[in-house]
């Protein structure tokens, strides 16, 4: 019995604006597909990715330590597919490409129509770009963020969190 490509999401995406989205897909013989997105459904689209193949008792461990029932949202795969494709398009339309790796990540909604997905989705915050940096941003990409926003948005068009400077 073939089993329906899933998703797993944060309940509280939306909210703040980042989390992590897994699309599976089941294989014969007991494995798993799996796409993993880090996604900033506020600005940035796709900031990570990565596919992997488990067998099913090495996903189940695997979900369990990495993401300890933070993922509790479970949803079609064509939801997942709408919902990753729109965060890409909504960066892009921004200026900004999604993560190198997205591509091999989304290997996994091959054959899933995102079209099949009622669903609407409203990337941003309250109508306008929220960048909020990452850790591991340096200085220098997030200028450069904030200038491309500023550029395509204009000087009120966007909001932003970013780290205090810390001085001299």
């Amino acid at each position: 019995m073939d089993r329906l490509p899933q998703t797993f999401s944060p309940p509280d995406l939306f909210e703040t604006g980042m989390g992590v989205v897994i699309i599976i897909r089941h294989k014969s013989g007991g494995r798993i597909e799996a796409g993993v997105f880090l996604l900033d459904v506020y600005c940035l689209g796709v900031k990570n990715a990565f596919f992997n193949q488990f067998h099913e008792s090495e996903f189940d461990a695997f979900f369990e330590k990495m993401y300890d029932g933070r993922l509790t949202i479970e949803n079609s795969g064509a939801w997942g597919r709408k919902l990753v494709e729109g965060a890409v398009a909504y960066a892009r339309n921004l200026g900004f490409a999604p993560h190198r790796d997205y591509k091999l990540g989304a290997r996994v909604m091959g054959g899933i129509s995102a079209k099949e997905c009622e669903d609407t989705f409203t990337y941003g915050s309250e109508g306008k770009p929220f960048f909020i940096s990452g850790p591991n941003e340096s200085d220098a990409r997030i200028q450069l963020i904030l200038k491309a926003l500023e550029r395509k948005c204009g000087p009120k068009g966007s909001n932003f969190l970013i780290p205090m400077p810390t001085g001299e």
